[in-house]
């Protein structure tokens, strides 16, 4: 579905990452971890920036290449969304707006889903919370029924009723998914892969973020334990 080849990020003159290679399959569920300033949004933008529509994701990268598969659509949620709804109109008439074949009854039914209740459909876009723009952001990426989801945060402005729905819908969806996440119950419950960046380079681990640490556990211990088996051999030749 998308592979990475030896790819290398920069900002500026700061390098992120460098020789990445990794590929995400069809069906693959993945928490992208790592800490602040790791590049973890900068490098969704680089593999966003040759995913077939994508016009608004002007992402870069320095080396590398990064292949998609065929017949691949992608919904991208931003991590920033200023600015990706339009005033002046409300809840209803923007997703019509968006997408004019939906029906009224679908995009009610969507909007049911994503917790828009009774007469919230009416509400003005210009009074919309920060949660209201999230579940009104995937509710336009619900109707796009795109068979690849790369959500930068998704979980920020929700509360906790929009999250468990959040989770239950990609624990039900079918497609692929990349996913920026510092939830660690979200990332536990809706990942079959974790993707870890650190020093520079990105590990992927089978599972959640609880077995993604345990596997660094268990790598560390052994680590240290054969360095202190090296060092004790080398003071016995010594």
């Amino acid at each position: 579905m998308i592979t990475v080849h030896q790819l290398e990020v920069r900002v500026g003159a700061r390098l992120l990452m460098e020789n990445v290679s990794f590929r995400v399959g069809p069906g693959d569920k993945v928490g992208l971890v790592g800490r602040n300033g790791a590049g973890k949004t900068t490098l969704l933008r680089a593999l966003l920036a040759d995913a077939p529509g994508q016009p608004e994701c002007p992402g870069d990268r320095d080396a590398g290449k990064v292949r998609w598969g065929h017949e691949v659509s992608v919904g991208y949620f931003p991590q920033d969304q200023t600015g990706l709804i339009d005033k002046g109109t409300t809840v209803v008439e923007w997703l019509h707006r968006f997408d004019p074949d939906a029906s009224r009854q679908e995009i009610h039914g969507l909007l049911g889903q994503m917790l828009f209740s009774g007469e919230e459909g009416l509400k003005p876009t210009d009074a919309l919370s920060g949660g209201e723009t999230a579940r009104l952001l995937f509710c336009r990426i619900m109707l796009q029924k795109p068979n690849v989801l790369v959500l930068d945060e998704p979980t920020n402005h929700l509360d906790l009723d929009s999250i468990h729905w959040l989770e239950q819908f990609l624990l039900r969806y079918e497609g692929t998914l990349i996913v920026i996440s510092h939830d660690r119950h979200f990332l536990n419950q809706v990942c079959t892969h974790t993707a870890d960046i650190d020093y520079q380079t990105i590990i992927t681990y089978t599972g959640g973020y609880d077995e993604m640490v345990l596997a660094k556990t268990q790598i560390r211990s052994r680590v240290e334990s054969e360095n202190a088996q090296r060092e004790k051999k080398i003071a016995q030749l010594m």
